[in-house]
C-alpha cells in the first residue's frame, strides 16, 4: 500500500464518514440476526427430519455475525481515536468562532443551513468562515504533523483502514 498525505478537510470529514459506515454495519448485523431468527424457527419445525442443511446455514450466519461484530468493534475504537484527534486539532485553533464552526460541521455532522442558524450568520459569512477555519486548521494540521501521521494503529492509512476484510 502506498502512503499518502491527508488533506485537512479529508481528515476532519473522516469521523462522519466512519459513523455512516458504522450505522450501515449495525443495520447489516441486524439483518443477519433476523436470518438467524428465521433459521431457528425453521429448525424447530423440521426437528427430527434431516436438519443438517439448516444447522449448517445457522452456523454460517452465526460465524458471519461474530466476524461482523469484531469489525464493528474495531471501527468504533478507530472512531473514538479519530474524534479525539479532530478535537485536538480544533482545540489548537485560536479563534472561538472557527472552533465552533468546525465542531458543528465535522464532529456534529451539521449542514451549513443548520450551522448558519446556530451561529446567526448570513450565507456568505458562513462560507467565508468555513474557508477561514479550513485555512487555519490546515496550518495547524501541518504544524502538528498530522498529514504524515494520520495512520491507524495497524499502520494503515486511515482512509484505507476501514477495508477491514469486508
Amino acid at each position: 500500500m502506498e502512503k499518502r498525505a491527508y488533506g485537512v478537510e479529508e481528515f476532519l470529514s473522516r469521523p462522519k464518514q466512519l459513523e455512516e459506515e458504522i450505522r450501515g454495519d449495525i443495520d447489516h448485523i441486524a439483518s443477519l440476526r433476523s436470518i438467524v431468527e428465521r433459521t431457528t424457527t425453521q429448525m424447530s419445525f423440521t426437528a427430527g427430519r434431516n436438519p443438517s442443511k439448516n444447522e449448517k446455514a445457522f452456523e454460517n450466519v452465526m460465524i458471519q455475525i461474530a466476524e461482523e461484530e469484531q469489525r464493528l468493534e474495531a471501527k468504533q475504537k478507530l472512531l473514538v481515536g479519530l474524534k479525539m484527534e479532530v478535537e485536538n486539532l480544533i482545540n489548537h485553533i485560536p479563534e472561538a468562532d472557527q472552533q465552533k464552526f468546525l465542531r458543528l460541521k465535522y464532529l456534529n455532522g451539521m449542514d451549513m443551513i443548520a450551522i448558519r442558524g446556530i451561529m446567526g450568520l448570513s450565507k456568505s459569512s458562513i462560507y467565508r468562515l468555513h474557508e477561514k477555519a479550513l485555512r487555519t486548521a490546515s496550518g495547524i494540521f501541518t504544524q502538528m504533523g498530522l498529514a504524515e501521521t494520520a495512520w491507524d494503529k495497524t499502520g494503515k492509512n486511515i482512509s484505507d483502514s476501514i477495508m477491514i476484510a469486508k
